[in-house]
């Protein structure tokens, strides 16, 4: 078994088929078909099945095509470590992110990256943080930042905690809401609310109500896009919850209102994912400690 052989038996799998492949990459089909027979043999498995339909994984190639995106991920981080340390290359680190953390905290902790070693490339992925952690655990990304909610899988990971954070209820200065003062929590449940598309928050946001025997508000906007929660609460008569730090420019300025209510507010730990497995290069370390001192500060 080697690289070569563990590349195209990852790009059969991702492309589901051994002609487009071979096209990706540029080698014969009937070559293609000779590496992933060795594979097979090296391994006593078998890795694919055909149908009328085209091919699909065996249990056993389900098993390896994990692992074989790691092995092959792993190499190429340690050829690009190597690389930049020898002939100053670029080496890229690729994070996953919560879209909250894009605004403030990130372009910070990138610029300090930047100045300390101008040749790494950063590569931000936004999306859903159980898809991204997913993808940490596959390889495909290096790094996830994000809250830990308390029955998190943390199976194949390492969490680096950078500051523990809390979240507030959110509306804007001049809401109808705030004409006699603070409004109780079920004059809240008339609003129209924002919901972060985060399982975590939906179910603390779910059971605010539910504690106190109130109907859940009506959901006016879903969604992950932390600017499109920001501009809506910002310009529109919308009701959230929220990391208050994220919207601590805005709270400042007297442009939100943050409005707890003692057991409404909900602390969780915020940091850094990565594969249990992984070494870490010098770049990420330093990423790292830009974080950690941007969080606490």
């Amino acid at each position: 078994m080697d690289i070569r052989q563990l590349r195209r038996f990852v790009t059969v799998a991702d492309l589901g088929s051994f002609n487009k492949a071979s096209e990706a990459l540029a080698i014969s089909q009937p070559s293609l078909s000779r590496s992933i027979q060795m594979l097979e043999d090296a391994l006593d498995i078998k890795l694919f099945e055909r149908s009328s339909r085209g091919i699909y994984l065996t249990a056993q190639g389900e098993e390896l095509l994990p692992h074989a995106r790691i092995i092959m991920t792993e190499r190429d981080r340690a050829l690009a470590t190597i690389n930049s340390l020898r002939n100053r290359r670029e080496e890229k680190l690729t994070l996953g992110t919560e879209s909250m953390f894009t605004v403030n905290r990130l372009p910070v902790a990138i610029s300090m990256l930047a100045i300390s070693d101008p040749n790494v490339q950063v590569i931000v992925k936004e999306g859903s943080f159980h898809e991204l952690l997913e993808r940490v655990r596959e390889g495909r990304l290096q790094m996830a930042l994000g809250s830990k909610a308390p029955d998190l899988d943390m199976n194949g990971l390492t969490f680096e905690e950078l500051s523990v954070e809390g979240a507030s209820i959110l509306l804007r200065a001049n809401h109808p809401l705030l004409k006699n003062g603070k409004p109780s929590l079920k004059n809240l449940t008339r609003a129209r609310w924002i919901v972060p598309d985060n399982p975590v928050m939906y179910k603390r946001w779910e059971q605010l109500f539910n504690m106190h025997n109130l109907p859940r508000p009506q959901i006016g906007l879903r969604t992950s896009s932390f600017l499109l929660m920001k501009g809506c609460l910002l310009n529109c008569d919308l009701v959230s919850m929220g990391n208050h730090r994220e919207y601590a420019d805005e709270i400042n300025a007297g442009e939100l209102i943050k409005i707890d209510f003692g057991e409404t507010a909900y602390m969780r730990p915020v940091g850094l994912f990565w594969r249990a497995e992984a070494l870490l290069s010098r770049s990420e370390k330093t990423f790292i400690a830009a974080l950690k001192k941007i969080s606490q500060s």
